[in-house]
């Protein structure tokens, strides 16, 4: 597709796919789609996270969609899972969430749920990309918005509805005397995730919740858990949580600043399902990027893991095939089928939560269950995308690679869907084999991409 990527359109704001007259086609293009689709429900519902750019965008989609002749509800900046809740609460026909997710305040992005609340599949996004060719001219004097901090608040429906369903999951309670740290980057989380941990009684410690458009994901929240690990050991918390700007990922640190792996969490809330025999299909599924050690050692439970491609949304649709109602990635996207049909981060920390109080143990007695294999990743800026089967020296590295590590290790190798970037992993028993396979890589990533 030529602009939606793994995740919807993602892009730095003011390129043409990141611009106000670029949503207002594609606005136009989605309502074309729901007449065609939907006559007897021509209704969608907005949402945004706390970039500068969100509302500039979130306007111009929202003004295309109308003009289109599909009524359209904005309900504010909230997090990603609450906007896919928000299209169920209101009976929509389609969801559109205005967010780059973890990338910096510069950039911005756009991706849709279904009536069902599921991401759409590629033959939705691909419809609108063929209607959007219609609507959308080149303007060559548009001139994109400048921005200064100001002060954004949380939308009224994730402060109320999303926080009223989170806070009802779990006892009345159950947090009362735990400590929790929170780093809410800035985002779409900021006061909704410490509000629902005080909703349940915990004492909660805040970070990075006071967005300006332009502070979020700004050296802090999920892709800097240092910050996360640094401020539990200075507030002496028991666990602590860092959300991504738009909430649907969290990364989790023990009572000793230490960050677990995003398998070591799946290992720990699959295991504790198991044993309390709410694990459907008595599996998981996780992405062809999680570490082979998972696959292990929940083996020795009786676990089974299937892997789907890279994606939230292609782990969703596996466990829709399989029955399961665990399913992530190691990046910090988990889902709980019954409780969010998305990566949802606070019910990820709810539920790791809920395991050490049931327990009665701490965070750093409850983890180590995954031995991890060793595991290198790397991601290349190239020059080009050439399809990698269609490469000489990168395509030979790889069946050579495959011939090393056997059955005994496993390589990646894929294009960025946002960036121009190849992310190469490789992953062994054997460290000294997983060095000299990525150095064979990066050979050929130089000699065919840059």
């Amino acid at each position: 597709m030529k602009y939606f990527g793994t995740d919807g359109i993602r892009g730095t704001y003011g390129d043409v796919e990141i611009s106000e007259p670029f949503f207002n086609a594609l606005g136009k293009a989605v309502a074309e789609y729901v007449c065609e689709n939907s006559p007897e429900n021509k209704f969608i519902v907005v949402g945004g996270d706390t970039r500068a750019s969100t509302d500039c965008l979130k306007n111009a989609f929202i003004q295309g969609v109308q003009d289109g002749g599909v009524k359209c509800r904005d309900v504010g900046v909230l997090p990603t899972p609450a906007l896919a809740y928000a299209v169920l609460h209101t009976s929509a026909y389609l969801g559109a969430m205005i967010t780059a997710s973890h990338n910096p305040y510069t950039d911005n992005g756009i991706k849709f749920f279904n009536s069902q609340a599921l991401k759409v599949e590629d033959d939705v996004q691909l419809a609108f990309e063929e209607k959007l060719e219609k609507f959308y001219l080149p303007n060559p004097s548009y001139v994109k918005c400048e921005f200064q901090p100001r002060q954004i608040n949380t939308g009224e429906f994730a402060v109320e509805e999303y926080a009223k369903k989170m806070s009802g999951i779990f006892p009345a309670n159950f947090l009362k005397g735990v400590k929790i740290a929170i780093d809410m980057a800035n985002g779409a989380t900021s006061k909704i995730s410490s509000a629902v941990f005080k909703m349940y009684g915990a004492e909660v410690f805040e970070k990075s919740s006071s967005p300006d458009g332009m502070n979020i994901n700004n050296g802090v929240g999920s892709q800097h858990p240092e910050e996360i690990s640094a401020f539990c050991k200075e507030v002496g918390a028991d666990v602590g949580f860092a959300h991504d700007g738009d909430g649907d990922r969290v990364v989790v640190v023990d009572e000793n600043a230490s960050v677990l792996e995003g398998e070591e969490v799946l290992y720990l809330i699959a295991d504790d399902a198991q044993n309390r025999g709410v694990l459907k299909g008595n599996a998981i599924v996780t992405t062809l990027q999680s570490n082979m050690g998972l696959d292990d050692c929940l083996a020795k439970k009786g676990i089974a893991v299937h892997r789907s491609g890279i994606g939230d949304r292609l782990v969703m649709r596996m466990m829709l095939e399989n029955n399961c109602n665990i399913g992530g990635e190691n990046s910090g996207h988990f889902i709980f089928s019954e409780i969010s049909p998305c990566g949802d981060g606070l019910a990820a920390a709810l539920s790791v939560l809920s395991v050490m109080v049931c327990s009665g143990k701490k965070l750093s007695q409850l983890r180590g269950g995954v031995v991890m294999y060793p595991c290198k990743s790397k991601a290349l800026k190239v020059e080009r995308k050439t399809p990698i089967e269609e490469t000489n020296t990168l395509k030979n590295a790889i069946e050579q690679c495959q011939q090393k590590l056997g059955s005994e290790g496993r390589l990646l190798v894929r294009y960025s869907g946002t960036e121009k970037k190849i992310r190469l992993l490789v992953e062994g028993k054997n460290i000294d084999l997983v060095d000299e396979c990525m150095l064979i890589l990066e050979k050929g990533v130089e000699n065919d991409l840059q």
